[in-house]
C-alpha cells in the first residue's frame, strides 16, 4: 500500500495521469488482497473439511450400532439419522476435493463418443428401475477430446437428469453432431424441468437445490468443458423436461 502513487493537487496533464495510475494502483492491491484471503479461506475450508469428514466417519460408526437397537423409538428415529450423517459425509468429502481439486490439461485423442457416453451413462444409473437410457449417438462419430474427462462430463449429467425424473422413472436420451468444428452432445430427460429460481445458480458450487447434493455435479462438468475450450449449458427446460448441451472445440 506504501508503494501507490500520491498525486499532486495540481491541474494538468501530468496530474490527469498520476490520478488515473494512482486508481489503477488502488484496484489491483485491493484485487490482490481479496486473491490473498480467498486462498487463505480455501486453505481452511479444507482443513476443516478433513476434520469434519473424520468427526463424522466416527458418528457414521456409531450411528451404524444404534440402528441396531431394538427399542420402537430408536428404530424410528435411527434411519434419519443415518442418512442425514451419510449425507453430510458425502458433502464433507466433496468439498474437500473440490478445493485440492487442479484439473489437468486434457489428454486429446480420437474418442468414440458412443461408447463413451454409453460407459458413462450405465454407470450413473447403475441397477436404476424405471429409467430408459436412449443412446442415438452415431456409432462413427469421433471426438478429439479426453475420454476421461467426457466421462465425467455425461456421469454428471446423466446422475442429475435421473433425479430430475419422477419416482416412477422415465427416459434420458444422448445424441450428438458435428458442427462448424465442434462437438455438441445433448443429454435430455423426461422430468419436470428446471424451475426459475433454481437456474440462476445452477452451475454455481455448493448451490444444489436437492437435499443432501453438493452442488458440485454441474460445476466439475462444465469446468472440464471449458478445458476442451467449449462450454456447458442448459439449452432449453420446462414440463417436458429439460436439455443440457456439452460442446467441445474439434480439432480434427
Amino acid at each position: 500500500a506504501g508503494r501507490i502513487l500520491v498525486h499532486s493537487s495540481r491541474a494538468d496533464e501530468i496530474v490527469l495521469a498520476q490520478r488515473e495510475l494512482s486508481a489503477m494502483q488502488r484496484d489491483l492491491y485491493g484485487f490482490l488482497r481479496q486473491k490473498t484471503r480467498l486462498a487463505a479461506l480455501g486453505a481452511a475450508v479444507a482443513r476443516i473439511q478433513h476434520d469434519l469428514r473424520n468427526i463424522l466417519a466416527t458418528a457414521q460408526l456409531a450411528s451404524d450400532r444404534l440402528a441396531m437397537i431394538e427399542d420402537p423409538v430408536v428404530k424410528r428415529l435411527a434411519p434419519g439419522l443415518v442418512k442425514s450423517i451419510d449425507h453430510a459425509v458425502t458433502l464433507a468429502t466433496s468439498t474437500l476435493k473440490f478445493v485440492r481439486r487442479d484439473e489437468q490439461t486434457p489428454q486429446r485423442s480420437n474418442v468414440v463418443l458412443r461408447g463413451a457416453v454409453e460407459e458413462a451413462a450405465q454407470s450413473a444409473l447403475g441397477g436404476s428401475e424405471g429409467i430408459t437410457f436412449n443412446n442415438r449417438i452415431a456409432p462413427d462419430l469421433c471426438a478429439d477430446a479426453d475420454r476421461e474427462q467426457v466421462f465425467r462430463i455425461v456421469l454428471n449429467l446423466v446422475r442429475n437428469a435421473a433425479q430430475a425424473l419422477p419416482d416412477a422413472g422415465g427416459t434420458i436420451t444422448a445424441s450428438a453432431t458435428r458442427n462448424d468444428g465442434r462437438i455438441e452432445i445433448d443429454i435430455s430427460d423426461s422430468g419436470c424441468g428446471v424451475s426459475d429460481s433454481v437456474r440462476a445458480t445452477l452451475f454455481q458450487p455448493f448451490a444444489s437445490a436437492r437435499a443432501g447434493g453438493s452442488g458440485l455435479g454441474l460445476a466439475i462438468a462444465r469446468e472440464l468443458a471449458h478445458g476442451h475450450g467449449g462450454e456447458l449449458n442448459l439449452l432449453e427446460t420446462g414440463p417436458q423436461g429439460s436439455v443440457f448441451r456439452i460442446i467441445l472445440l474439434d480439432r480434427d
